[in-house]
C-alpha cells in the first residue's frame, strides 16, 4: 500500500500541466445548483420508464459484478463461492446511490479498487469509513484532487485486475456452456469499458446455453429472471 501511495504522489508531481490546477487554491463547495434539486413528477413520466429501468438494472448489475469480483479475489466467500454479506453490501450501495442522487452527483456505487484495501487486511468496514473521511477535504480542495491525472492510478488498476483475474482458474473450460459465457464476459468488459455489458451477456448466454445443452433444470429461477432482465436491458440499449 505504501508503494502505491508513493507512486500516485510521484505520478501527480510529474504531471506538470495537471498541477497547474493547484493555482486555483481552495474554495467552499457549492451545492446550491444541484443539492435536492429534484423534479420527481417530471421524472415519473411514462416516456422515461425505459430509461429509469435501464439505469436501475445497470447500476444493480454493476454493483453485483463488483461485489462478486472483489469477494472472490479477496476470499470473502462462503463454501459455495457466494459473497459473504452480499445483501448488506447491496443495501449500503443503494443508500449511497440514493444519497448521491439527492446531492446531485453521479451514483455512489461500489468500486473494484476496494480490493487494494482488502488485500492489506481490511475486513470490518472501518477502512471504508476512513477512506470516506479522507475524501471530505476534497470538498474544499477540488483543484488538488483534480491535479491527480488519470494515468496515475493506471498501475494500481492493473494490479487490481490481476487479483480479480485469479478467479478465472476456477472455470470449467471443458464444458462449452460454462466456458463460452465466462469467455464472453471476460472479453467484453475491456472491449466495451463496462463491467455491466460483460455481466449482462454472461447471464444471458449462461441460461441459453444451459437450455441448449439439456441442463435447463440446473438453472435456478433467479438466474432465469436475471437472464430475462439482461436480455431486456441489451435490447433497450440498442
Amino acid at each position: 500500500m505504501k508503494n502505491i501511495v508513493v507512486g500516485l504522489i510521484l505520478s501527480s508531481a510529474l504531471a506538470l500541466p495537471a498541477m497547474a490546477a493547484l493555482k486555483q487554491g481552495t474554495s467552499a463547495p457549492d451545492f446550491s445548483s444541484a443539492f435536492l434539486a429534484l423534479d420527481v413528477r417530471g421524472a415519473l413520466r411514462l416516456a422515461l420508464l425505459p430509461a429509469i429501468l435501464a439505469i436501475l438494472f445497470t447500476d444493480l448489475f454493476d454493483s453485483l459484478s463488483t461485489f462478486i469480483g472483489v469477494a472472490k479475489a479477496s476470499g470473502l466467500t462462503d463454501r459455495d463461492g457466494r459473497p459473504i454479506n452480499l445483501r448488506r453490501g447491496l443495501i449500503v450501495d443503494a443508500v449511497a446511490t440514493l444519497g448521491s442522487g439527492l446531492a446531485g452527483t453521479s451514483p455512489g456505487t461500489a468500486y473494484v479498487e476496494s480490493i487494494a484495501g482488502i488485500r492489506m487486511g481490511a475486513r470490518t468496514g472501518r477502512a471504508s469509513v476512513v477512506t470516506a473521511l479522507c475524501f471530505v477535504p476534497c470538498f474544499f480542495l477540488a483543484p488538488l484532487a483534480a491535479a491527480v491525472p488519470a494515468y496515475a492510478t493506471a498501475a494500481v488498476l492493473v494490479l487490481v485486475g490481476v487479483s480479480m483475474f485469479q478467479s478465472v482458474a476456477t472455470i470449467d473450460f471443458s464444458a462449452i456452456e460454462d466456458a463460452l459465457p465466462a469467455f464472453v464476459t471476460v472479453v467484453l468488459i475491456p472491449l466495451t469499458l463496462s463491467i455491466t455489458q460483460g455481466i449482462l451477456w454472461g447471464f444471458l448466454l449462461h441460461a441459453l446455453l444451459y437450455a441448449v445443452a439439456g441442463r435447463a433444470r440446473e438453472v435456478t429461477p433467479t438466474l432465469w429472471i436475471l437472464a430475462a432482465l439482461a436480455g431486456a436491458l441489451l435490447l433497450l440499449g440498442h
